[in-house]
């Protein structure tokens, strides 16, 4: 005898964590939210952020180990700025041209941040009403009070068990029975272990297919249909913060070209200085 629940859930449930994972799947729009970017971290060896002025926050093409530096340059420096290391020196440049092409270049990739932060919100929130019919299907998938425990199943088989060898017993019996009286005495007793066989047979089908049970079935394959139509949309949802996430891995590729150009060209006309030292 075997219990079986609607697979759907069981599909479902991963999706559950990809829901909890929206708001770390889009780190590009920390930015905006006053805080670092880290862009490329294969550019550690060679790093640079570009710092906003108006909210704090800087995109880095590095790593978060160089978070503490530029966080430094920015106490002793007011407004916006592009900060890099070069031989173990950071630096900084404030020309106004170099930066507007260098916002330029960040451009669609603030773009794009915004559109993966708008699909991260929808995906939390699908995710959410997701979690709450897993929590349901959870408490649906709960064994009735009604139904036998693992024990008394165990208990059950191995009766089952006993009296399918006894009756393998009988039946050999009744082979070499030398007589009517005595075939007559074994089909009694064949008649009650079959008898007994069949009662156990009714009790466990009784239990799994109660109206108890039944409704535990029916109330799993409801949840199970809701949170097939609440997958749909996180579906569409994740291929579109895919797609996105692509078109932001070129865009950023892109911009790290176009601002390392600008800084090499800062740095060739003397517009690159070392960073102050805070006052």
């Amino acid at each position: 005898m075997s219990r079986t629940a609607s697979p759907h859930w069981k599909l479902a449930l991963p999706l559950l964590g990809l829901a909890a994972m929206a708001a770390f799947a889009v780190p590009t729009q920390a930015a905006a939210d006053g805080k670092a970017r880290v862009v490329r971290v294969a550019a550690a060896d060679e790093p640079y952020a570009l710092v906003r002025g108006t909210t704090g926050s800087f995109d880095i093409s590095g790593s978060s180990d160089d978070w503490d530096d530029v966080r430094a340059a920015q106490r002793a420096i007011d407004g916006e700025f592009i900060w890099f290391r070069d031989g173990g020196r950071s630096y900084v440049i404030q020309d106004p041209e170099t930066l507007k092409r260098a916002r330029a270049a960040w451009a669609p990739l603030d773009r794009l941040g915004e559109l993966m932060k708008v699909h991260g919100k929808e995906m939390e929130k699908h995710g959410k009403k997701m979690e709450v019919l897993g929590r349901d299907m959870e408490r649906a998938a709960a064994k009735p009070a009604n139904l036998p425990s693992e024990r008394d199943m165990r208990e059950v088989d191995d009766g089952m068990q006993a009296l399918s060898k006894h009756m393998d017993l009988l039946s050999r019996q009744m082979a070499a029975a030398r007589d009517d009286a005595e075939r007559r005495i074994i089909q009694q007793k064949m008649a009650e272990t079959g008898k007994r066989m069949s009662d156990a047979g009714e009790r466990i089908g009784e239990a799994y297919n109660g109206p108890q049970a039944r409704q535990q079935r029916a109330s799993m394959e409801d949840i199970g249909r809701q949170m097939e139509i609440a997958n749909q949309p996180m579906e569409k949802l994740g291929k579109r913060m895919g797609e996105l996430g692509k078109e932001m891995e070129r865009e950023s590729k892109a911009a790290d070209k176009t601002v390392r150009a600008l800084i090499r060209d800062a740095r060739t006309k003397g517009l690159a200085k070392p960073v102050p030292t805070a006052s």
